[in-house]
């Protein structure tokens, strides 16, 4: 837990930093932020690292298909990086390109959630086939 305030702490003073420049150097403030964000991202994956190992034991408890699991480990990934693409993108002031990030983001999560659903519908086909 003292990562995450370290991580927090370091957050706060760049945002103050990024405040201070951005008046003269709006580029600058832009990438600084970006780097602090990319670091921020990188600390929680850290955190997020027991979470994945539980679910992969839940996996094989409950004898559950390999590919599923990771699918859906695939479509939160997706989900964080657009978030934090689109918000980037809001804060330079580009809120067409933040939209169209979280769009992109959107439309590939449903591609790596494919198989999750086809393998839904032939389960709901078998249920209705032995009724």
């Amino acid at each position: 837990m003292d990562l995450f305030w370290k991580t927090s702490a370091g957050v706060l003073i760049a945002a103050v930093l990024i405040i201070a420049i951005e008046k003269q150097e709006k580029d600058l403030a832009l990438l600084l932020a970006m780097m602090v964000s990319a670091m921020a991202a990188l600390v929680g994956l850290s955190f997020l690292m027991p979470v994945i190992a539980f679910l992969y034991e839940l996996e094989e408890l409950g004898d559950l298909q390999s590919g599923v699991l990771n699918i859906l480990l695939k479509a939160t990934g997706i989900a964080l990086v657009s978030e934090l693409g689109a918000s980037i993108c809001r804060d330079s002031g580009n809120t067409s390109l933040a939209q169209a990030v979280k769009l992109m983001g959107i439309m590939a999560m449903l591609s790596f959630s494919l198989p999750v659903l086809e393998t839904l519908m032939e389960l709901i086909q078998t249920i209705l086939g032995e009724l």
